[in-house]
């Protein structure tokens, strides 16, 4: 049942509408149908696993003294952060009851910190962060730490290609096919971009992707 204060922001309320609708549609599925869906992110999941290591080798540190200690954070200074439809089955499917109850509470109760709403006090509330979010460094950061480590910049450009097998429709990819899956069961959602964005069905129309 979706309940929350008049004042939450039409953002808040989106995020919500998806997140409910993806917990009704899990909790009719059989163990077996779940399961199948866990097994469908786990490369995307691994994916995740190496693009964190990365972060935390090139980039930890300098982001840690250039935003982190300082307050200047840019990177978690939005409210309107972008978020797939797939993002949010995925971090529903990776997370435990407790982190379900935190985040819904945090979406219906208004966002007066001037961040992003999904930023608690020990980083971001999700299990696995909108891949916008995990591959987004600014451009003083990819300078200060590409000049640093040359290699770090190469290793940087095989992951952005590595995420597009995953996120851009030019063939099938996993986010397109998470909701085609639950577009099966009437699923509405703001965030269905893969079948609602004008730019993505048109890049899927060229491409000849049904």
């Amino acid at each position: 049942m979706l309940l929350m204060k008049n004042n939450v922001s039409e953002y808040n309320r989106d995020q919500l509408i998806s997140f409910q609708a993806i917990s009704k549609v899990l909790e009719q599925l059989s163990p077996t149908e779940t399961g199948r869906l866990e097994e469908m992110i786990q490369p995307y999941l691994a994916f995740r696993r190496r693009v964190d290591m990365y972060a935390a080798e090139y980039f930890q540190a300098f982001c840690g003294r250039a935003c982190f200690e300082t307050g200047l954070s840019a990177c978690c200074g939005f409210e309107s952060i972008i978020t797939f439809f797939a993002d949010q089955v995925i971090t529903v499917l990776t997370s435990q009851t407790k982190d379900l109850v935190t985040l819904f509470e945090t979406l219906r109760k208004p966002n007066d910190t001037g961040k992003c709403v999904y930023l608690g006090p020990k980083g971001c509330i999700w299990r696995v962060r909108p891949v916008s979010c995990a591959m987004f460094f600014c451009q003083d950061a990819k300078e200060n730490v590409f000049r640093a480590n040359p290699e770090a910049e190469s290793l940087w450009k095989m992951l952005i290609e590595e995420e597009r097998g995953y996120t851009w429709p030019t063939t099938t990819v996993l986010f397109d096919e998470v909701e085609k899956y639950f577009l099966r069961f009437g699923v509405e959602s703001p965030h269905l971009y893969f079948h609602k964005s004008p730019g993505l069905l048109k890049l899927k129309s060229e491409s000849g992707v049904a």
